[in-house]
């Protein structure tokens, strides 16, 4: 019997930024928007996440969540 297996979270975030550290944004941007459905509180996948957010509406929504989930920054 075959068995799926999918990356945890953290595989996931560390794939997202070797991928983003490439250039690839818009698969970094795909990885990093699986790992917050997964982990809404992650703050580092959102830190990431400013890197391959173009788009300023966005960008502010992303640093209004940073900001949220971390306020003494």
């Amino acid at each position: 019997m075959a068995t799926n297996t999918y990356p945890t979270t953290d595989e996931a975030l560390d794939f997202a930024v070797e991928t983003i550290g490439r250039g690839d944004l818009d698969r970094g941007r795909k990885v990093l928007s699986w790992v917050l459905q997964k982990d809404p509180n992650n703050v580092v996948a959102w830190t990431w996440m400013t890197r391959c957010t173009k788009d300023m509406d966005a960008l502010r929504e992303v640093h209004r969540r940073i900001d949220a989930l971390n306020p003494f920054v």
